[in-house]
């Protein structure tokens, strides 16, 4: 499954949508040198946060014509490890669905270790569509 988004951070930072079913998402991004903080090859704490939420965000509401259909109400992050390799993932889990809010978790991994886990509730939302020209 390709970028099944419109959002442009997420393409500007590389993150690739991996999977996506009714009980979470799977996302990746290849780490790159622009990625890392200043301790050599490790990549800063704000990329890990952000793939945490990208994998919540698709997991929690399916995207609609590349538009996301929800929202993130708050996230918590706690960092295990540095992350330090090549690949970064992220796989998320529906922890509690509702009408309009969903509470997500997700667990990011460097090269298949586990180096962070967070939660995050979403909310639901009905984004008015761009009208053509």
């Amino acid at each position: 499954m390709a970028n099944v988004s419109n959002n442009r951070f997420n393409h500007y930072l590389g993150i690739e949508v991996l999977h996506r079913d009714d009980h979470g998402a799977k996302v990746a991004l290849q780490i790159r040198p622009e990625l890392c903080n200043s301790i050599e090859h490790v990549v800063h704490g704000g990329v890990t946060a952000t793939l945490a939420d990208v994998a919540m965000g698709h997991g929690a509401a399916p995207h609609v014509d590349g538009v996301q259909q929800c929202v993130t109400v708050e996230s918590k992050i706690q960092y295990l490890s540095m992350a330090k390799g090549s690949m970064l993932t992220a796989e998320s889990k529906v922890l509690k669905s509702g009408k309009s809010i969903i509470v997500m978790e997700a667990r990011v991994f460097c090269d298949g270790q586990l180096v962070a886990f967070a939660t995050g509730t979403y909310a639901r939302v009905k984004p008015k569509q761009e009208k053509e020209a």
